[in-house]
């Protein structure tokens, strides 16, 4: 790892101790949610604008070049430890959340998957990470700081790689280097035992968001007489695939971790048959898609720098046939780059 990488990464651990979070999608099987896409989006963009009311009135368009007024939203998200959306997420009557009362918290905290752990456990530490649901997607309320977050640290990646001659793909692959390592380490592995592959794809759908102010043939950020505007309005749903859902994005677990996750996991087999949880299922694979993290991801996997994500799936532990879930699309010969079908395979187009 380059110094600079090196030290992006250090800025990153230092900067984003919400990331250390576990979440368990698993426990809110079953339970109905209220789709939260339209509450965070109205949060969201209403902080955005506050962000750029602050830019306008206090320094002046003038003075400030896009970067700077990116920085300045980016600001508007911070905290001193946990990012504001995701405080607010988990505290707002606005959104349904499991668990969702002190109460529930008590309970869940003895039967979420990593409740086994010892009382020195570090995941014991921290608040539990409710799950939501947005655009359809169950997700911990942890991927927003991860999308927001550790999103802009691997977006500064991104830009300095770009600025120094790298074409577009090598500076992603790059900036996702940074967020792979941090994984590996404080944020996640080394600290807990937990690889999640779901907060991979959330950092890099966290990159794009913040790509889209500055960079680009049609930067979202626009200067105009009246001062700095957006032109088009955040929308979560154009970034949150099942993908961020970690009882279908398995994570990766540490063999001491696994231990004590698997026994846990084992007690939601049963719900397999519920027709609710078929459904969900059933509409994530019906939302394929194959992105630049997944393709590392199983480029690791496949050189043995990464432990396979398929036994630690629901599938493979209640003795169904495990989904391959890095698995790249089917490739026909002469393609230009889209996914070609084959009968009986699931079809995910590639990204670009």
């Amino acid at each position: 790892m380059s110094r600079r990488a090196l030290l992006l990464l250090i800025v990153v651990v230092a900067s984003a101790p919400a990331a250390a979070l576990e979440t368990d999608q698993y426990y809110a099987w079953t339970r109905p949610l209220r789709d939260a896409t339209d509450a965070i989006n109205t949060k969201i963009n209403a902080d955005i604008a506050a962000a750029l009311a602050d830019v306008n009135g206090r320094l002046g368009a003038d003075q400030c070049d896009c970067d700077r007024v990116r920085k300045a939203i980016r600001h508007r998200f911070s905290y001193l430890l946990y990012l504001k959306p995701e405080v607010w997420v988990t505290n707002t009557s606005q959104i349904e959340r499991v668990p969702a009362t002190p109460e529930e918290e008590l309970r869940y905290r003895k039967l979420n998957l990593y409740a086994a752990g010892s009382a020195l456990d570090p995941i014991r530490f921290m608040p539990p990470s409710p799950t939501i649901l947005v655009n359809g997607v169950r997700i911990g309320t942890d991927k927003i700081s991860h999308f927001f977050s550790e999103g802009a640290w691997l977006y500064i990646s991104y830009h300095y790689y770009v600025r120094n001659g790298r074409t577009e793909d090598e500076a992603t692959q790059r900036a996702l280097s940074v967020g792979l390592a941090a994984e590996r380490s404080i944020l996640g592995t080394t600290a807990s035992g937990v690889f999640s592959l779901a907060d991979i794809e959330v950092n890099y759908q966290g990159l794009l968001f913040w790509r889209t102010f500055c960079l680009g043939p049609d930067p979202n950020l626009e200067k105009t007489p009246s001062g700095w505007r957006i032109k088009r309005p955040f929308d979560i749903a154009a970034y949150v695939s099942p993908e961020w859902d970690e009882s279908w994005q398995p994570n990766v677990y540490t063999p001491r971790r696994w231990k004590k996750v698997k026994p846990m996991m084992e007690t939601y087999c049963s719900r397999l048959q519920d027709p609710s949880i078929q459904n969900q299922r059933a509409s994530y694979a019906a939302q394929p898609r194959y992105t630049v993290s997944e393709r590392i991801l199983h480029d690791l996997v496949a050189a043995g720098k990464l432990a396979d994500p398929r036994p630690f799936t629901i599938d493979a532990v209640c003795g169904l046939p495990s989904r391959d879930v890095l698995a790249p699309p089917p490739v026909a010969a002469g393609d230009d780059g889209d996914a070609v079908g084959v009968p009986g395979e699931e079809v995910r187009p590639r990204e670009h």
